[in-house]
């Protein structure tokens, strides 16, 4: 007879043990790796309203005409992504406006984005 202390290998309540290790390393893995997918498309999506946003002003500052004080709602599109804005623009005294535009996602309420610049009155 074969003494039990010379047998070598694994016994199966090892092998067990190490495969529930590796499937919680690998779950914590495959958690990470989506919460990182999740995060990237929030960035890029606060970007593009960003974008958005820079451009509506830039826009409204190259008008020689000075808008009317009120609110208005519209839509832009930054790299075929649909955005609606407000454009805020109140009097500030008699020689300029305040502009302020909130971008969000269409349909959205949140305000990805916000941008708020003064122009002369013309």
């Amino acid at each position: 007879m074969k003494n039990a202390v010379s047998q070598k290998g694994m016994t199966l309540i090892e092998v067990l043990v190490s495969f529930a290790i590796l499937a919680g390393i690998l779950l914590s893995v495959l958690t990470l790796v989506g919460q990182n997918a999740q995060y990237m498309l929030s960035a890029e999506e606060r970007l593009l309203a960003s974008i958005a946003t820079d451009n509506l002003v830039t826009e409204e500052l190259a008008r020689l005409e000075s808008p009317r004080a009120g609110e208005e709602v519209g839509a832009a599109v930054v790299a075929g992504r649909q955005f609606a804005y407000t454009r805020t623009v109140v009097e500030v005294g008699e020689r300029a406006v305040l502009i302020e535009y909130r971008v969000q996602r269409e349909g959205g309420e949140q305000t990805l984005a916000r941008a708020t610049a003064l122009k002369a009155r013309q």
